[in-house]
């Protein structure tokens, strides 16, 4: 049996074109097909491209057979190409590939590199150096790269520009066409070729599925993750199934799972230098790997021009020297330059693939067959409407679906649930004919683009006049483009829903009282940090909101409800905000989960219902009675708009805006704002659920992968020269990716785990903590020089029954026997020294099935949790309603010591021990998610003989984030920290401290207790009996009238209470609501603060930003009368009663 070789290159050949009986393949290699050969290639309608052998396997006859590569060619295709093919020897490889392979800023680790990984390799050779030259061998790399077929090219894109003149004679001159050059771009199709047959897709799974989960109970559930196990990567593997295959081919068939992602970005700190780039993923890579920057899995496919500033000059000579072009004229053609680059990204040569496949012979040795399709489109709403092709901000602001922007407030309902699927978007005939129609009535019949005729046909539903790329291209082959439009988690709630509520709260606290705003900053540094990165530090004032990212607005709401306790004076409002924070925190962690359940998708869609309903309760009734206004940085961003599009020209739009201040200084004058919930942003919270059902989960596809992949272009920016970065930025990350090999990886990878302090530990041990020597306590001397603290009140005869509780029940809990003094005495400390230490560390299976530590030490992240001790093993439920218990570290031990059982030989044995400080559940406070409250905890009272004691390390579960409840002020009592020496510095004298079960989601699936690689220990909610205080929603709509299963006490309805985990069914036993019209107060809210809308003109995206300027149909273009029906009672719409 021959053993198949190939090169390691998986060169191409074009074998199309040759008609000879023999087809030379790859020169010098020996090796022709034969004419039987290049027909059976033929008969399997191969496409142009073949993958080629150097010596073809006698056991293959045929390309439609599978093949297998040997382990050693497994190895050998770890390199884009050799070493001697590019380089003269393995010395100057090493050297260019640490010169263009890493990173563009020589640190001290990338210093170390180079002695390491170069100047000691052991191929490395000084003498191989003679005459070295950087610029001659990096041309040689550059010729070498550009023969590649998956490499970058340069192509120059054409636009129509309307100048409002007819074109449809032939004496009528031609439409004005603009070319715009600079678009760097690669082959969709060489790409998917060239990473398929890399070795890096040997974890690309093939074959979709579904995958389920058998609970304790025998109950079985769907799990939602991966894409390629989501509903809409089976079913269209199942659709590729059922179609006929091509002619004479009996290769597998798969599908390849296309994600995009594209965005515009700065490049720099200070100038106007900026890229937008369009990466591509692979759905059929774990979102684990993938979602990893250092992965490599993202393939830039192009960077995408935006329209240079000659085309302010050509649109003026069109013109007859006007002032330029009209803004529905320039949003118009950026549209166009859009959709025309996707126009040439999806080629015939896409198309064919699309339809007959790509035949690839893979990481594994089998030839397959590759049918690529387009699952979901990443991006933020500017770019979203602009690849919708619907109008910014319009009427039917959704990509999506065509609801109206005045029912966008009924998010949550049932009734709002129905309408998104009857209204969905169709790429169906009626949109392609109105699109052509209203493209005629510009280019050829001279009509502008917001003319009546064309608002007639689009304006309805808000789209525009620009064919849309997707489905001019795709639309024959079933595909729908308003699918691949999923949910954008960070801009939406993050820095979207969430950063607006937040900013609003900080204008209500200016009304109560600056000193409020103050506290609220003084709160927030105060919270303790959490894990390596999960909670860092607050060290700014929050309120100030300066450089703020995404995760820092995370790290605020997981940490809002007590910091927000207690800064209003009113009990009803500062009941209602605490409420909505911990609604909106528990939606948060539950639509971020890594993987989702039938359970946990039933608890999503119930938190989805109470967040709108208690939003719209939040306006309504607690709105209203502060005069909130603009922040000082809100105004003074208004100011820098208006002073922006006076320099831009846009007199019209400035006067505008000046106008609707009511004043002529517009910029100076302080305005008032209230909260806006008619944005789309809001509106897209209700997409969540089905998004999951459809994709998997959002970590998959949040825009945040794309915002970790513009790092890599900006640091390729830095060793530009500033001149067509676009082109030296694709030539960079040309070099990047051919030098970037697996050795290479290996070798960052081996240095990270040489930088680290503490060894890693194995997966099989619960815990590490040191056993070193070096840090020894005489127990006995140290004990008599702080006999009178109150933590070392029988520290000893403590330490001793716990040993021999551990020494006698080796397999149970410490259950807190005392022995008798002569039991104590067969215990021995050896030499009477204990040894200290600074860190412990724990290993846990996370709610994904995910392996991650949590390491803890006494001088920060000290707090831990562990399994009380009334929790029924086999139930999993509490006597108490809380299945866990907390601790807070004082010091962490190691004891040698000597068992002396009676008539028995002394056994030695070194035994790993916490000191450390008991809290106990605040009993008199109802907690869980009924109560929508944390669970409160206080000191064991120092003088309590169960108020310090020893624990065993494994009963430790993971480390807990306990945050100081601000609101119930500070204890008496200071515990003197000198006995423990790597103990807080810091006083902890609160009087009450909350558990924070949202700090990251593992957290919060154990107090949900539907985790799957968790044990069911589930929070229980104590039954409450309703109170006149709570908020009522009443029940005004017969279609509506199906409860909801709720996770709230409090809101009361006239429906029984269901089970606490809802089917998919059940709904919130909240009643939904209509639209609430607040017609008092929401016209000012449509200038002002909206859920989702930038307030910061630093870091907004203005019309000239994005490319994609407001159209004039969003809610600051409409009147009054348009939002509200006057006839109509707001009570009764509402269906709250007041707080």
């Amino acid at each position: 049996m021959v053993t198949p070789s190939f090169t390691p290159d998986f060169a191409l050949a074009d074998v199309s074109s040759i008609p000879s009986s023999t087809v030379p393949l790859t020169p010098g290699t020996g090796h022709q097909f034969t004419s039987s050969e290049f027909l059976a290639a033929e008969r399997c309608n191969i496409p142009r491209f073949l993958l080629v052998p150097e010596s073809p396997p006698a056991d293959i006859q045929s390309p439609c057979a599978p093949s297998t590569l040997h382990a050693a060619d497994k190895q050998s295709t770890d390199s884009r190409f050799p070493p001697d093919v590019t380089f003269r020897n393995p010395s100057i490889r090493l050297l260019m590939e640490w010169t263009w392979g890493r990173s563009p800023t020589k640190s001290q680790e990338e210093i170390n590199s180079l002695v390491h990984d170069v100047l000691r390799h052991r191929d490395f050779k000084i003498s191989d150096l003679d005459d070295f030259d950087v610029r001659r061998e990096t041309a040689r790399l550059d010729a070498m790269l550009a023969e590649k077929d998956d490499g970058w090219k340069e192509s120059t894109i054409e636009i129509k520009v309307p100048d409002g003149k007819p074109h449809k004679d032939i004496n009528d001159p031609p439409v004005p066409v603009f070319h715009v050059p600079g678009l760097q771009h690669r082959s969709i199709v060489e790409v998917i070729k060239s990473a398929w047959s890399c070795a890096t897709s040997s974890d690309y799974h093939y074959t979709p599925f579904r995958q389920y989960w058998s609970r304790e109970d025998g109950s079985t559930e769907r799990v939602h993750d991966e894409l390629y196990a989501s509903e809409a990567f089976n079913s269209a593997y199942e659709d590729l199934q059922r179609q006929p295959a091509e002619e004479g081919c009996t290769l597998e068939r798969v599908v390849c799972g296309l994600m995009f992602w594209s965005d515009s970005t700065h490049l720099a700190s200070f100038g106007n230098a900026s890229l937008w780039p369009l990466y591509m993923y692979f759905g059929n890579q774990s979102k684990y790997t993938r979602c990893k920057p250092s992965s490599s899995a993202c393939h830039h496919i192009a960077y995408i021009p935006k329209l240079p500033d000659t085309f302010f000059d050509f649109v003026q000579e069109l013109s007859g020297g006007s002032n330029g072009p009209a803004p529905e004229v320039l949003t118009h053609c950026r549209r166009e330059l859009m959709h025309a680059v996707w126009c040439l990204l999806l080629d015939k040569e896409f198309l064919h693939a699309y339809k007959h496949g790509i035949v690839i012979l893979c990481a594994d040795g089998i030839l397959r067959r590759v049918y690529p399709r387009i699952f979901t489109y990443s991006a933020d709403y500017p770019e979203k409407v602009l690849l919708a092709t619907i109008r910014n901000l319009g009427s039917c602001p959704c990509p999506r679906c065509t609801i109206s922007i005045e029912q966008i407030l009924e998010m949550g309902m049932k009734r709002d649930d129905t309408r998104r699927e009857k209204q969905a978007r169709q790429d169906d005939h009626t949109f392609r004919w109105d699109a052509n129609r209203a493209h005629e009535h510009i280019y050829e019949n001279g009509r502008g683009v917001k003319s009546t005729v064309v608002e007639n046909l689009l304006g309805k539903k808000s789209y525009v006049p620009t064919k849309n790329a997707f489905s001019e291209k795709l639309s024959e082959f079933g595909f729908d483009l308003f699918s691949m439009f999923v949910v954008d988690f960070m801009h939406e709630v993050e820095l979207g829903v969430w950063k607006a509520f937040l900013l609003h709260l900080l204008r209500m606290l200016v009304c109560v009282g600056y000193n409020m705003v103050q506290q609220l900053n003084q709160r927030y540094r105060m919270i303790p940090s959490y894990s390596r990165s999960t909670i860092r530090r607050f060290h700014s004032n929050v309120s100030e909101m300066k450089k703020l990212a995404a995760r820092d607005f995370e790290d605020l709401l997981q940490c809002a409800m007590p910091v927000f306790e207690g800064l209003f004076p009113e009990s009803d409002h500062d009941r209602s905000i605490q409420d909505l924070l911990f609604i909106l925190a528990d939606w948060h962690a539950c639509a971020k989960l890594r993987m989702h359940t039938d359970t946990s998708i039933g608890m999503l869609r119930n938190a989805t219902t109470l967040l709108g309903a208690h939003f719209r309760a939040f306006v309504k009734n607690i709105c209203p009675k502060y005069d909130t206004k603009e922040l000082p940085k809100e105004t003074a961003a208004r100011g820098r708009r208006l002073s922006r599009k006076r320099t831009q020209g846009q007199a019209r739009q400035a006067q505008q805006a000046e106008a609707a201040a009511n004043t002529t200084a517009g910029a100076k004058t302080i305005k008032r704002k209230l909260l806006n919930l008619l944005t789309y942003k809001y509106h897209s919270l209700g997409d969540y659920v089905r998004n999951i059902l459809m994709f998997g989960t959002t970590d998959s596809y949040s825009t945040q992968i794309g915002e970790l992949q513009h790092r890599r272009v900006k640091r390729f920016y830095a060793r530009t020269n500033k001149i067509r970065t676009a082109r030296q930025i694709a030539r960079l990350n040309e070099r990047a990716r051919a030098l970037r090999s697996k050795a290479e990886l290996n070798v960052r990878i081996h240095m990270q785990q040489r930088s680290h302090a503490i060894p890693t530990i194995t997966p099989d041990m619960h815990h590490w903590i040191s056993h070193s020597r070096h840090t020894p306590l005489l127990i006995y001397p140290w004990f008599r020089d702080h006999c009178d603290h109150p933590a070392l009140k029988d520290f000893i005869v403590k330490l001793k029954n716990h040993l021999l509780g551990r020494i006698r029940k080796p397999n149970e809990a410490d259950d807190g026997s005392a022995y008798s003094a002569e039991e104590r005495r067969q215990v021995i400390i050896q030499n009477d020294r204990i040894y200290r230490h600074r860190t412990f560390r724990v290993n846990y299976t996370t709610y994904d099935l995910r392996r991650e530590h949590d390491s803890m030490n006494p001088r920060n992240h000290a707090d831990i949790m562990t399994l009380s001790h009334d929790v029924d093993p086999n139930s999993g439920t509490s006597l108490s309603g809380h299945p866990f218990a907390y601790a807070r570290l004082l010091d962490i031990y190691h004891v040698p010591v000597v068992y002396c059982p009676p008539a028995q030989d002394p056994i030695c044995c070194t035994f790993e021990v916490l000191f450390v400080r008991h809290y106990r559940l605040d009993t008199r406070w109802k907690c869980g998610f009924q109560q929508k409250k944390l669970p409160r905890l206080r000191f064991v009272p120092a003088d309590d003989t169960t108020s310090f004691g020893f624990l065993d390390p494994d009963e430790v579960i993971r480390g807990a984030h306990i945050i100081p409840a601000f609101a119930h002020g500070k204890s008496d009592f200071i515990l003197d920290h000198t006995p423990f020496k790597h103990s807080y510095t810091t006083d902890h004298n609160w009087q009450a401290y909350y558990v924070n079960w949202f700090v990251d989601r593992d957290m919060y699936m154990r107090y949900r207790g539907c985790g799957v690689g968790h044990r069911a220990f589930k929070v229980d909610d104590p039954p409450v009996e309703p109170s006149t205080d709570d908020l009522e929603i009443e029940d005004d709509d017969s279609e509506d009238n199906m409860p909801l299963n709720t996770h709230t006490s409090d809101v009361v309805a006239s429906v029984p209470t269901e089970p606490a985990v809802p089917s998919e069914q059940s709904q919130a036993n909240i009643t939904e609501t209509d639209s609430v019209d607040h017609a008092n107060h929401i016209s000012e809210s449509r200038s002002g603060s909206s859920l989702g809308s930038s307030t910061d003109g630093d870091d907004s995206t203005t019309d000239s930003e994005s490319g994609n300027p407001s159209d004039g149909e969003g809610p600051r273009d409409r009147g009054d009368d348009d939002w509200v029906d006057e006839e109509e009672d707001e009570e009764e719409i509402l269906g709250f009663s007041p707080l």
